[in-house]
């Protein structure tokens, strides 16, 4: 990923890549070495880029680990707090933004204080579900960029040819751009999934 900053004045480049060393032995002295190292003989013009970097930063990225809960009594947790994750959907601040639209829509439902827990509750199990497969999604995303030069990234790079080519596709390997998934990760509404747990709940105590 790249994009200029500084009015134009910088440029910065994001470069991703699988690193299983203890980040506590991570030095800064040796950050750009590391980094031209480790995209050695790459594609020729990511690796001219390269070349021509000055300073860099390495920092880990992480994912966290499922939650059993998110809330107690009046406290709630939101965000990477609750979900992180890692950016191969970019959706880590979406997510954030949907629990808070979605937080907002449950607590609209309350008819007194009383009914505070079980808002929360609701607010919990949606969005529980919604962000463990976001969760998922990106890790999966991840692995499928970063495969070693053999027959997975082969494979994969068959499935991508028509999007590549700019022809017709209906699904890929590409998360970003397969159509299934598009629908599914974009194609949420925060509000109407409260609703409908909310209508699920009520219909529960009429019956």
């Amino acid at each position: 990923m790249t994009y200029t900053i500084g009015t134009g004045k910088a440029f910065n480049m994001v470069l991703s890549h699988p690193d299983t060393s203890d980040p506590a032995t991570w030095d800064a002295a040796t950050a750009l070495q590391s980094m031209r190292t480790e995209f050695q003989g790459w594609d020729p013009t990511p690796t001219k880029i390269i070349g021509m970097v000055e300073k860099t930063i390495k920092w880990p990225l992480v994912s966290g680990t499922l939650l059993n809960r998110w809330t107690k009594g009046r406290l709630v947790m939101l965000g990477d707090a609750a979900h992180a994750m890692l950016p191969y959907m970019s959706q880590g601040a979406a997510m954030a933004v949907e629990d808070g639209v979605a937080l907002a829509r449950s607590l609209s439902y309350m008819q007194s204080p009383g009914d505070l827990t079980e808002a929360l509750a609701i607010f919990e199990k949606v969005r529980m579900v919604r962000t463990g497969q976001m969760q998922e999604a990106s890790l999966l995303n991840g692995k499928l960029w970063h495969f070693a030069d053999g027959p997975l990234q082969e494979a994969r790079d068959r499935a991508m040819a028509a999007e590549v080519d700019g022809l017709p596709f209906s699904h890929s390997p590409n998360q970003w751009s397969d159509p299934a998934t598009q629908m599914w990760c974009y194609g949420y509404e925060a509000e109407r999934e409260i609703d409908l747990a909310w209508a699920e709940k009520q219909e529960t105590r009429t019956t």
